[in-house]
């Protein structure tokens, strides 16, 4: 699942053997030697085809003799590409798609091939693949497929002015290139301070890299985080954290600040420019924000949900409810609060991955350095409450973005070691692994997670513990693509069976359709793919049934389609009766209305009131 700025699903989202952390793009070892004739191949193989979309896994090797520096590609692409994975969109245009590395990783070196994934829509009479590709800002050549190569375009060489020019004066921004839109919200106010969540949305076509503001406030900046702060006349300048520094066209991120006021009122600033810009570019920035309990908007309040008694224990029948929180988003959710106002009594918590600043087999929350596992901000006491009050926890390792342990970490005993530290350090008894995009296809990463989640569940059991693991995969209505049967039979052939195989019912890509009816139908069509290895062909298909878990995105999904409150009560009703192991959503975060200070990963994308869809699926779990 993955956290938009993003496009989320397991991103935050918001789901596997989903203020946003660095990412990286899949890059296989180099080969042996480059080709003999220097060039850059993309292989574009796609699967998954219905009748409105389909799914592409492409590779782009480089084989340019030489280390490929922030790798960009021009595809000559007919159909309408939707959703990326390990990738990043640069822009698109009809009949052209642009693309580039992800920020964290944005070279390829030489022989080596950077993977991704990416969902289509069909347009007719286009091609699903594309005729051309071509390598910008390098003379490389390329092909798709291995057909016609075309030369690349390296960037212009600058003439040489014949005499110095002198600089004009600088004109007021008219916002030719895009504008930088910054939602401002005062959380809390007092005397001589407020509290303001802070977002910032690229809507240009500009990678600001890194990105600084500056803010015309009358109020002082008091502390500052996920972001940094340096006053200026007038104001502030408001920078990017070392571990985000890039904010890629069309993404956003989030910041949060305390203001001692003047004259005792908290005041939106009133003005923000952007600084640092490429020369020649002309971004505006817009500030918007309303007063601590004034209305967003003067849209009509949605239709209120009657609030449910609360869940007494995670379970509603045999069913676990434990829908996704996102620990890695700012604010982080405090689990008892949550509780209280979802009605909750267990959470899924996403996700454990490979340290991003730290050593491969390091375990943190979103990949922060400063949220690694047993450190003084790994959330222990948040999580420790939550289940000294009752609570059920389960850890979620993977998710969208980030590496998963296993892709990392390649010490077996230090791979097994990172899953241990996290199960003793919450003492938990069940762990969910979250696996997808190019990650479900590293076979070795697949086989080396399977053997040591086979030897924690075996630790555990030595010591007279017991630990359940479900496995979080993306789904169709019409059941598992081929890489989430092979992960199944893999973790059954290492001799662990997940107590859950858990679908990732969002993001079809098939247009406007009923989500909760489509839903069950991909828990049926898996329940029967089961049946197919060894491990559960002799069980009923009422017990296969039972094995299977449901996590929709609450909202609106990536590709457009809507699953609504409707969906999710019928959805939970449908799963108690069937006896599913257990039904999650990505993300309670997300569970509310948006708003111009809310980040569209925090946010549902619907009108319905904050908290809406929890108290849709307590009701539908209980009634």
């Amino acid at each position: 699942m993955r956290r938009p700025t993003l496009i989320r699903r397991f991103l935050p989202a918001a789901v596997l053997l989903a203020l946003v952390p660095l990412v990286g793009s899949t890059v296989t070892a180099p080969s042996a030697s480059a080709a003999a004739t220097p060039k850059v191949s993309v292989t574009w193989k796609n699967s998954a085809v219905t009748s409105t979309g389909f799914r592409s896994t492409v590779g782009v090797t480089n084989g340019s003799g030489a280390t490929w520096r922030g790798w960009t590609i021009l595809f000559a692409y007919g159909s309408d590409a939707r959703t990326f994975r390990d990738v990043r969109k640069v822009s698109s245009a009809k009949g052209s798609l642009t693309l580039a590395g992800l920020t964290a990783r944005p070279d390829i070196a030489t022989g080596a091939t950077a993977s991704f994934r990416i969902d289509s829509r069909k347009v007719p009479k286009a091609g699903t693949v594309p005729t051309s590709c071509t390598v910008i800002g390098a003379a490389t050549p390329c092909s798709v497929n291995g057909g016609a190569t075309t030369p690349g375009k390296p960037p212009a060489t600058p003439k040489p002015s014949p005499k110095p020019t002198p600089t004009p004066a600088p004109k007021p921004a008219t916002g030719r290139d895009g504008t930088v839109a910054v939602g401002w919200l005062h959380t809390a106010t007092w005397t001589t301070g407020s509290q303001s969540s802070v977002s910032v949305t690229n809507r240009t076509a500009l990678r600001l890299a890194p990105w600084r503001i500056r803010f015309t406030t009358a109020d002082r900046v008091a502390t500052i985080w996920d972001a940094s702060a340096s006053p200026t006349t007038g104001g502030f300048i408001a920078s990017a954290p070392s571990y985000a520094t890039t904010l890629d066209a069309g993404a956003a991120t989030s910041f949060g600040l305390t203001s001692a006021t003047t004259g005792g009122a908290a005041v939106v600033p009133t003005a923000c420019t952007v600084l640092d810009l490429p020369a020649g570019t002309d971004v505006a920035c817009t500030v918007s924000g309303v007063p601590t309990g004034a209305p967003v908007s003067s849209t009509p309040a949605p239709t209120p949900i009657a609030v449910p008694a609360p869940l007494t224990q995670p379970r509603a029948g045999r069913t676990l409810i434990a829908p996704y929180v996102d620990l890695g988003l700012w604010p982080t959710a405090d689990l008892r609060t949550f509780a209280k106002q979802t009605g909750m009594r267990a959470f899924t918590l996403a996700f454990v991955v490979s340290d991003n600043g730290g050593s491969a087999c390091t375990p943190a929350w979103a990949g922060f350095d400063a949220y690694r596992i047993g450190g003084p901000q790994d959330f222990h006491a948040n999580i420790a409450a939550f289940q000294a009050s009752g609570g059920q926890v389960v850890v979620s390792f993977g998710g969208a973005v980030n590496s998963e342990l296993a892709l990392r970490c390649t010490d077996p005993a230090k791979l097994q070691a990172a899953y241990q530290q996290v199960v003793e350090r919450f003492g938990v008894d069940r762990i969910d692994l979250d696996i997808e995009g190019t990650a479900l296809g590293d076979t070795a990463a697949n086989q080396r997670r399977a053997t040591a989640i086979a030897r924690v569940v075996a630790a555990q059991a030595a010591k007279g513990r017991h630990l359940d693991f479900s496995l979080t995969l993306p789904v169709m209505p019409t059941g598992l693509l081929g890489e989430g049967v092979a992960a199944v039979r893999g973790l059954a052939a290492a001799g662990v069976r997940p107590v859950a195989v858990n679908l990732m019912a969002m993001d079809y890509g098939q247009g406007t359709r009923p989500m909760g009816a489509a839903a069950k139908s991909a828990a049926v069509a898996t329940a029967g793919q089961l049946a197919t290895i060894p491990a559960y062909a002799g069980l009923s298909a009422s017990a296969r049934l039972s094995m299977i878990g449901l996590t929709p995105m609450v909202g609106l999904n990536d590709t457009g389609e809507v699953f609504t409150r409707a969906d999710a009560q019928d959805l939970a009703k449908w799963s108690v009766a069937n006896g599913i192991e257990v039904l999650s959503y990505w993300e309670a975060t997300r569970d509310q209305p948006c708003n111009p200070s809310i980040g569209a990963y925090m946010c549902s994308g619907v009108r319905d009131a904050q908290w809406s869809f929890a108290h849709a699926v307590v009701t539908g779990a209980t009634r």
